[in-house]
C-alpha cells in the first residue's frame, strides 16, 4: 500500500467525513461519541461510554448506527434480564426433540452493531455469553453454536464497576469515553437542537443525507487499516506505554497490542497509509479511569499535542484537553463573560449574567484546588468575585479559597 491511499478508500473516507459533519450539527458536545463509535466499527473493536443518564450516549450510538447498512440491535439490561432477551428464546419445537437451540432471528447473535445500555447489570450467564460474542464473535448455548457477524458492540453505564470480575469484562472494550452533561456555554445550542429534533422527527432528510456505508465499504476500510505502516510509531508508542507504567497506569498486553489498530485507523482516516506521532492520540481512550485519563493528558502533553485528524477532530481535541487545557478554556470563557457584564444591576440581563458567573466559579472550584489552580485562572477567579462584590448585589458563592 502506497503512502497515498487509493481513490476508492479516499471516497469512502470522504463519505464518512460528510456523515460526521451532518451528525455533529444535531449532537451538541457529543461529536466525540459519534467519532469513537465510527472508529470502533472500522477497527472491529468495542466501545464503552460511562456517564449519568440522559447525557446523549444512546442518541450518539443510534445516530452512528443509522449511517451503516448493517443490522442493529439494542437493549437496556436490568438486574432481572434473562439471557433469552438478548440471545433468543429456546426453540420449543427443537426442545421436544431433545435439542437445545435458541431462536436467534433479530437478536444479538445476528447483529452487526449492538448497543447494550447498563451493561454491568447483566447476570453472570449474560456476561459469560457476551465474552464469547465480543472476543471470538461466536455465540454458544449448550451444543448450539453460531458465528456472530458483529462489527462493534457499544456499551453504556452510569459508572465503572468496582468488582474485579466486572473490571476484567470491561477490559474487552478497547475505547472508553467518560460523558459529562453539556456545558453551560452550549446550553442554548442543546435546547435548540433538541427542540428541532422533537418537532421534525417525522421529516425525512434522505435527499440530502450522505449514502449509508455498506458492508463492502466497511470491509475495504478494515482491510486498509491492516495495511497501514506503523514503523514510525512503534518507538513513540512504546515510550508512551513506559511513561504510563511509571505513573501506575496498567493496561493488559492484549489491550496494548490491539491499540495499534486504533493508531492505524487514525492514520487512515487522516488520509495517510503511514502512521506518525500525529496518530497516537487514541491511547487516551484506552485508559478506563476518568481521573487517570485527565492526568495522562497532561503527562503526555508533548506527545499528544502533535495529534492531528480533521475527520476525527473532536476526538483528537479531547484526547489532549487535560486540566491545563481546561484551565485555558475556562479562563477564556471567564474573560468573555467579564466583557459581557451589563453596565447596570437593574438591567434585565444582569441576573442571567450573574448565574453564568456563579456556575463558572463552581466549575473552577470543582476542577482545581487552591494549590493546583494555574495562576491565570486564579487571577481570573479573583476578578470574577470582585466584579460582583463591587455591585449592590450579594457576591457569588465560591467553595475554594483565594
Amino acid at each position: 500500500m502506497s503512502e497515498i491511499i487509493n481513490q476508492n478508500i479516499s471516497q469512502i473516507i470522504e463519505r464518512i467525513s460528510e456523515i460526521i459533519e451532518n451528525a455533529s450539527e444535531q449532537l451538541v458536545e457529543r461529536r466525540v461519541l459519534f467519532e469513537l463509535v465510527v472508529l470502533g466499527i472500522i477497527t472491529k473493536e468495542h466501545v464503552l461510554f460511562i456517564g449519568p443518564p440522559g447525557t446523549g450516549k444512546s442518541a450518539a450510538v443510534k445516530s452512528a448506527a443509522r449511517q451503516f447498512s448493517g443490522t442493529y440491535f439494542e437493549y437496556l439490561i436490568g438486574r432481572f434480564t434473562e439471557p433469552g432477551e438478548l440471545f433468543g428464546a429456546l426453540d420449543l419445537a427443537a426442545l421436544k426433540d431433545g435439542q437445545v437451540r435458541p431462536v436467534v432471528q433479530n437478536m444479538l447473535p445476528e447483529a452487526n452493531i449492538a448497543f447494550l445500555d447498563e451493561i454491568f447489570l447483566g447476570s453472570t450467564a449474560i456476561l459469560n455469553s457476551l465474552l464469547g460474542v465480543l472476543n471470538e464473535r461466536v455465540y454458544k448455548r449448550g451444543t448450539f453454536e453460531c458465528k456472530v457477524p458483529l462489527w462493534s458492540c457499544v456499551a453504556a453505564s452510569n459508572a465503572l464497576p468496582e468488582d474485579p470480575m466486572l473490571q476484567a469484562f470491561a477490559d474487552r472494550f478497547l475505547l472508553t469515553s467518560f460523558v459529562e452533561p453539556v456545558s453551560e456555554e452550549n446550553l442554548n445550542a442543546l435546547l435548540s437542537a433538541g427542540w428541532a429534533r422533537a418537532t421534525n422527527e417525522s421529516v425525512t432528510t434522505s435527499a440530502t443525507a450522505p449514502t449509508k456505508l455498506s458492508a463492502q465499504d466497511l470491509q475495504h476500510l478494515t482491510d486498509a487499516v491492516c495495511q497501514v505502516d506503523l514503523t514510525d510509531t512503534l518507538e513513540s508508542y512504546a515510550h508512551i506505554v513506559r511513561k504510563l507504567r511509571v505513573r501506575g497506569v496498567a493496561m493488559s498486553d492484549r489491550r496494548l497490542v490491539k491499540g495499534q489498530k486504533l493508531i492505524a485507523a487514525a492514520a487512515l482516516l487522516g488520509g495517510r497509509s503511514k502512521a506518525s506521532v500525529a496518530d497516537l492520540w487514541p491511547v487516551i481512550y484506552m485508559i478506563q479511569d476518568p481521573d487517570l485519563q485527565n492526568e495522562v493528558k497532561d503527562l503526555l502533553a508533548a506527545e499528544l499535542g502533535k495529534g492531528e485528524n480533521i475527520l476525527l477532530s473532536e476526538s483528537v481535541k479531547q484526547s489532549s484537553s487535560g486540566p491545563q487545557a481546561r484551565a485555558v478554556d475556562l479562563t477564556k470563557y471567564g474573560q468573555d463573560l467579564l466583557s459581557q457584564k451589563p453596565a447596570l444591576t437593574s438591567d434585565p440581563g444582569f441576573e442571567i449574567w450573574q448565574v453564568k458567573l456563579e456556575s463558572l466559579l463552581t466549575r473552577i472550584d470543582a476542577g482545581f484546588s487552591a494549590e493546583d489552580m494555574p495562576q491565570t485562572l486564579s487571577v481570573l477567579r479573583t476578578g470574577l468575585i470582585a466584579s460582583v462584590s463591587s455591585d449592590d448585589t450579594p457576591a457569588p458563592k465560591a467553595t475554594g479559597t483565594d
